[in-house]
């Protein structure tokens, strides 16, 4: 319904801004309270529906590319912009999740703690396609950046996540991403 699209796309908009009740906070619990099979029966139904229609999603994933984000942008707003971006890797739309998996990269550029940041909030999800997107963006950071002991905190942050329990996922892209 209309109304149903226009509170999630204000949920959207309203994703990186701090300490707003409906930012992407909300949205991370929101949506992590249901079943894959649940949420994708409505939430990837409604970023279907949306993408490409000049609505928040789309916003969302043009932002970091038609601006420069300065080094002095809040730490706290490039998380939260980050988390609600990762939700967009539910959909079922290739092509939706690869322009996510991208933004997020050059949305978290060199930020290790960033990354970190999000990866923390998210490494409990229970989606395979955020997981491995998530290891693709960790991948994607991780090339980016020459410094030694950010790389470090993430190499340990990932092997702790991924590997470190002896049961790696099933998912061979998680694990390809997460070994990279």
């Amino acid at each position: 319904s209309d109304t149903f699209d226009a509170f999630w796309n204000v949920v959207l908009t309203l994703s990186p801004v701090p300490d707003h009740p409906l930012n992407a906070s909300f949205l991370n619990r929101h949506l992590a309270r249901f079943s894959i099979a649940d949420r994708d029966e409505w939430w990837s139904t409604f970023l279907h529906r949306r993408y490409k229609t000049e609505s928040a999603i789309d916003r969302l994933l043009d932002w970091p590319w038609l601006s420069s984000i300065r080094n002095d942008t809040d730490g706290t707003s490039l998380v939260l912009y980050g988390i609600a971006l990762a939700w967009l890797f539910t959909s079922s739309n290739r092509y939706l999740r690869d322009k996510a998996t991208k933004t997020l990269v050059k949305l978290v550029d060199k930020r290790i703690h960033v990354l970190l940041g999000i990866l923390r909030v998210l490494r409990d999800i229970d989606d395979p396609y955020v997981i491995e997107r998530l290891c693709a963006v960790a991948y994607g950071t991780a090339t980016k950046c020459t410094d030694a002991e950010q790389l470090k905190e993430l190499g340990e942050f990932v092997y702790e996540w991924i590997f470190a329990k002896g049961t790696p996922p099933f998912h061979l892209l998680i694990r390809d991403y997460a070994r990279g």
